[in-house]
């Protein structure tokens, strides 16, 4: 292990980087993955559009998507958020830069592109980022105890299931908002399959109250804050500065979350066998989906712990780390990528492309998604070869700065090859 190995602080700086950048990639398949699945559909869509295929293929795909994706990769975006947050804030501190209204403006330019990317794609992320953002912006100073309490509180959604259990009680409806979900889903299958592009757009602007109907009853407007304030921790607590350094600590949330996932695994099967023997429809039987949503809750939680200390470990190893820094190309252009992969899903499924929505197993789509991304990957590590930053984020930064940032690296050098 590097732990034995001494390092400079530069040393140090940059295999946080290296090792953000790497999470930030593995974050980005997961997202990509998750949306390619059921062909980048980004509401809801009928239920019999769901069970068109039957095959092994699609079986395998679905089942990898239900078990180790939905409701993790969002979540791990989001704790990165929060890190790079506490990263950002440093910086304006330490050039003695105002805090609130340079990342204020820096929030602003990112939520400009959110509406933009809204507009073309109802499941846009930043648009719910942004104003979490203002949020965080303003309880930066909490205390690391109140960080890690209300973090912990909304990362497992207890708000939310207090509020469905009342909600129970008094209205016997486990939804706290109500939401049609046939008529929206037959109305967005048509956008999807026929729909031109001014339908399409004209959809995704009406459809931005139902995208917040949907945070506020599954609870991830909450869960997404609380992996903000737990990103801000972990950058407080200085464990990416020196992972080495933080190895046991990485290494018992590791185990702990792993024993966690045991634990609820096994609860589950055993909800899963009583509902069976009892005949409980948990659809019809609030109580009975409310429990099961409760397990689930920490199973996301624990893995996404998972994942963030599984990979931060793997990242000491030289031949694991070997293996998974291509990764860091595409986190270091999230922001392209992410917006990128919405380019392309959008021209391969809807009607305004290649027309292929339900035409393609989820099977297939799961194969479609590791091409892309290696694609990604590829273009990625060209592009950052002959640029410093992706070009969104190269416009995001200079917007920032009031000024045009050096794009081409061979500027800069040549610059101090004259000098």
């Amino acid at each position: 292990m590097t732990a034995s190995v001494p390092l400079s602080h530069s040393t140090h700086k940059m295999d946080r980087i290296v090792t953000l950048d790497v999470l930030r990639g593995f974050a980005l398949f997961g997202i990509l993955y998750a949306h390619m699945i059921f062909w980048y559909a980004a509401g809801p869509l009928p239920q019999e559009t769901y069970q068109l295929y039957k095959d092994l293929g699609s079986g395998i795909a679905i089942g990898t998507y239900m078990i180790f994706i939905i409701s993790k990769f969002f979540a791990l975006f989001s704790f990165l958020f929060g890190l790079s947050f506490y990263i950002q804030i440093q910086g304006f501190i330490n050039r003695h830069e105002p805090v609130i209204t340079r990342f204020g403006w820096r929030l602003a330019i990112l939520g400009a592109i959110g509406l933009a990317h809204h507009t073309f794609w109802r499941a846009d992320i930043l648009s719910i980022y942004v104003p979490l953002g203002f949020l965080l912006l303003f309880l930066r100073n909490l205390s690391n105890r109140a960080l890690l309490i209300i973090g912990a509180l909304l990362v497992l959604n207890i708000p939310t299931k207090l509020a469905e259990l009342i909600s129970i009680i008094v209205r016997d409806k486990l939804a706290l908002l109500d939401f049609d979900q046939i008529t929206a889903g037959a109305e967005y299958y048509s956008i999807v399959s026929q729909g031109t592009f001014i339908d399409m757009i004209k959809h995704n602007i009406h459809a931005m109250s139902d995208k917040y109907v949907y945070q506020i009853n599954s609870g991830r407007l909450l869960i997404t804050f609380g992996f903000f304030l737990l990103g801000m921790l972990a950058g407080r607590m200085h464990w990416f500065e020196n992972i080495a350094s933080q190895f046991t600590s990485f290494k018992t949330v590791l185990k702990r979350s792993s024993l966690i996932v045991a634990i609820v695994i096994l609860l589950g099967i055993a909800l899963g066998a009583t509902t069976f023997l009892l005949k409980i429809d948990m659809e019809k039987t609030p109580i009975a989906g409310w429990l099961g949503g409760f397990i689930l809750e920490f199973f996301n939680v624990s893995l996404t712990l998972i994942y963030i200390t599984g990979i931060s470990l793997l990242m000491l190893k030289p031949k694991w780390a070997a293996r998974l820094t291509p990764l860091a190309a595409v986190g270091k252009m999230a922001l392209t990528s992410y917006l990128m992969q919405t380019l392309i899903g959008v021209f391969i499924f809807f009607h305004i492309g290649l027309g292929l929505f339900t035409k393609t197993s989820p099977g297939m789509n799961a194969l479609l998604c590791f091409a892309i991304f290696g694609l990604q990957i590829f273009f990625c590590r060209w592009w950052l070869q002959h640029f410093h930053y992706g070009p969104v984020e190269w416009l995001w930064r200079s917007a920032t700065d009031f000024k045009w940032q050096p794009l081409y690296k061979h500027s800069i050098e040549s610059k101090l090859n004259t000098n």
